[in-house]
């Protein structure tokens, strides 16, 4: 019985330690919607989406592959582009970082959807791969299809600021 205990209680603690990589990387992901260079902000995105499933592989010891990152976020894309391209383009994060070219509107309008659209996309991601790996999952057999609903849920709890994060 104590093992047991034990167990759990190692289970937790990975769960809260994952927890706060996500949202720590999640206000990081943020900040990087402030940078005004198109091509600067996606790769400070990409690099801070990189850095926590790294730091995730770690906390549940699982081997982290940077190419599959980058794989596993290019995916991820796809499926939340494709789902809000035919709604609203203008809350998305395409759309914001082709409107940075346009001068004194393009930017303003990039500032004030990209840190939401950033946070959002990297807390989702996160929570996913948290999911995916508490389950005994590795980055080698992660299937974005399968992962896409709860992706796109988790992606809509992101953009919900005001929302209370689930206890642990």
């Amino acid at each position: 019985m104590e093992a047991e205990k034990l167990k759990v209680l190692k289970q937790r603690k990975k769960h809260r330690l994952a927890k706060g990589v996500v949202q720590r990387n999640a206000l990081w992901a943020a900040t990087t919607g402030f940078v005004p260079i198109p091509v600067v902000d996606s790769a400070a995105t990409v690099a801070v989406q990189l850095k926590m499933l790294a730091e995730l592989s770690d906390v549940y010891g699982v081997a982290f592959n940077k190419s599959s990152g980058k794989s596993v976020i290019a995916a991820m894309t796809a499926c939340i582009t494709s789902s809000v391209l035919g709604r609203a383009l203008l809350g998305t994060g395409i759309f914001a970082n082709i409107a940075k070219v346009m001068p004194v509107v393009g930017s303003t309008l990039s500032i004030v959807t990209m840190p939401g659209f950033n946070a959002a996309f990297t807390y989702a991601l996160g929570r996913v791969f948290q999911q995916h790996y508490e389950a005994g999952g590795t980055m080698e057999n992660f299937d974005p299809d399968k992962a896409a609903p709860e992706f796109r849920r988790n992606f809509k709890d992101g953009l919900k600021f005001d929302q209370k994060r689930e206890a642990v």
